[in-house]
Formats: C-alpha cells, structure tokens, sequence
C-alpha cells in the first residue's frame, strides 16, 4: 500500500530520545502496546508515551565518518510498538538534503530506512525480516529485502517536517504481523532488531554514511540491538 508524499508544514509532536532516563541500557529499547492503533499519517501525535532511541552520535556509524557533519546532517530518533494485529515502527529524521532513490530495487541508492529484525531471537546469521522504507517516484514504499514478500502491502507514511530540517522526514508505518513474522508477538518476547538509514551514493554532498545501533553489521543478528 503507498501513500504520497506532500506539502505540509512542521506540526505536532516531535521526539526526543527517553530511553536512559527510563533505566535502558544502550541496545535496548521496549515496544509500547497500543490499546489503539496510531493512525498511519505521519503524524505522531499518537505515539507521545512511548520509548524513543536517537541514533546522533559518531557511535551509530558503519561507515560515512569522513562524511557526517553531526546530528544536523542526518540523525534520527525512532520507536517501535504493537498490538494484537500489527508491527509499528516511527521515527523523526533530521536531514539537511533529503535525496531519494529512483528505482524500488536500488532503494539504497537514496535516503532510506531498513529494519533489521530477527524475530524467532536467533542471533546468528542475516535477520529474515528486513523490510525496507523509501520514497520513490513521489511514492512511500515498504520493499522487502528480507524473507518477507508481502511487507510490501503494509501501510506507510512519509511526510516532510520543516522542523527537522529542509530534507526532514517522518516515516510511520504499520506491518501486519501475518506479513513479517510466524511469531506470537506477545509481552516479555524479546527479539533483535536495529533500524538501519541508508543516506545513499545519489547526491553529490550526501554521500555514503549509514546509521544503525552501536555501528554494527546488521545483517549479523548476532550483533542487534534488543
């Protein structure tokens, strides 16, 4: 399912990293249980109460350390929840020049967003579910990059926000769990996860830096964050 990209001027909540002040240890994070779906349109009013992680330190870097100007450039600040139906991931990207890629199979070329995620906590060996979260041809887009064909029905949104910056983004997106997991989701399940942000090799002063938790290879499951 896509949803387009448009016009819009910064408004509503905005947030900020919370998971220290709550007793987390970096590399780890705890999904909100929504008793109500967030509604899917980039606003995210909807998730206020929930646990944010901000990847804006030299520590989030895989490569790109020539690169990176700080948390200006690009950094993000994101969340994740669930309910009896649903994967939900949210973050607030701050970026100086938002460049996206052209094709759905070279998604990676531009701006954009993988999870990583290993769901059955096996921790050895690429993650299985590996969606990927991009704006082509004036299109959000899930593409799957993983095992999971059918992601790519899940409902997203990607909206500008002037707050964050001239290329700012929200990216909002719902993944039906009979898409990305054989799993019972469920309180207490623990399962290795990182969102990855591709800044891609299309623009010629946004080059190459990619963000992720502690800086690691994510296609490790091993090595995700929790």
């Amino acid at each position: 399912m896509f949803a387009s990209l448009t016009l819009a001027q910064a408004a509503g909540f905005l947030p900020k990293a919370n998971g220290t002040e709550l007793g987390l240890k970096y590399g780890e994070t705890i999904a909100r249980q929504f008793t109500k779906p967030p509604k899917i349109d980039g606003n995210l009013d909807d998730w206020q109460g929930a646990v944010w992680i901000a990847f804006d330190t030299e520590k989030e870097l895989l490569r790109g350390h020539a690169d990176w100007k700080g948390k200006d450039d690009i950094s993000m600040t994101w969340s994740v929840a669930y309910d009896d139906e649903n994967f939900y991931f949210a973050t607030a990207v701050r970026d100086d020049i938002f460049s996206p890629g052209a094709k759905v199979s070279e998604a990676w070329q531009g701006d954009c967003i993988f999870l990583y995620i290993d769901w059955e906590n096996k921790k050895k060996g690429a993650p299985d579910c590996k969606p990927n979260l991009s704006f082509i041809n004036k299109e959000a887009k899930v593409t799957n990059f993983g095992k999971n064909p059918e992601v790519s029905k899940s409902k997203i949104a990607i909206e500008p926000n002037a707050d964050l910056g001239k290329g700012g983004m929200i990216y909002e997106v719902a993944m039906p769990f009979k898409y990305i997991t054989a799993v019972k989701v469920k309180k207490g399940l623990e399962v290795g996860i990182t969102p990855g942000y591709e800044e891609g090799f299309n623009h010629d002063e946004e080059k190459g830096v990619f963000l992720d938790w502690g800086g690691i290879n994510p296609d490790d499951s091993s090595k995700l964050g929790r």
